[in-house]
């Protein structure tokens, strides 16, 4: 975890206090942060001196005298959406070290993925074609188009739950490469 992600994990924990007040908390915790790197410590070092991000909300919330419990105050996690997004974030980050002939793979990899999605439509586009025969017999246009809507709407959930899934499982692999979902 790095220190952006650990004042944002710290401000989520703090989250029923008032605005200014997490400002103020996140201002003094990124002081100390800063304080411990002056003393020629890691970032990674001086995170693990402070201990974890839940002993840190522990201790607002006494400084605060209200009750704290781990279960209910729980950091939330991000939607399936965010989690992508970041996951695309740390892609971009792990490139920007990589070399030209590291990039080219991933970009391929990348590549090979899409097609594998596009050719996750063909059982699709069969069962749709069984389903349209069969409804342009009962001479329904209406029911025509919502089998085909409906099959299009079924295809599109698949194919973006099989993308995710394959990239996330992918890019895991790559080196310097943390996934947090």
């Amino acid at each position: 975890m790095d220190r952006n992600q650990y004042l944002q994990q710290f401000k989520r924990g703090i989250h029923i206090f008032e605005e200014a007040y997490q400002q103020q908390k996140v201002l003094e915790l990124d002081e100390k942060i800063n304080q411990l790197l002056k003393k020629k410590k890691t970032e990674e070092e001086a995170l693990k001196q402070l201990g974890s991000v839940e002993e840190v909300i522990q201790q607002v919330y006494q400084e605060n005298h209200v009750k704290y419990q781990k279960d209910r105050q729980k950091v939330e996690k991000n939607s399936l959406l965010d989690n992508f997004v970041h996951t695309i974030y740390q892609v971009v980050d792990v490139m920007s070290h990589n070399t030209l002939k590291e990039n080219g793979k991933i970009l391929f990899d990348l590549l090979l993925l899409i097609l594998f999605t596009c050719i996750l439509k063909i059982p699709f586009i069969f069962v749709r074609s069984l389903g349209m025969s069969f409804l342009t017999f009962l001479s329904s246009p209406i029911l025509e188009r919502l089998w085909y809507f409906g099959f299009e709407l079924v295809y599109l959930f698949v194919a973006v739950l099989f993308f995710v899934r394959i990239f996330r499982k992918w890019f895991q692999e790559l080196p310097n490469f943390k996934i947090n979902l």
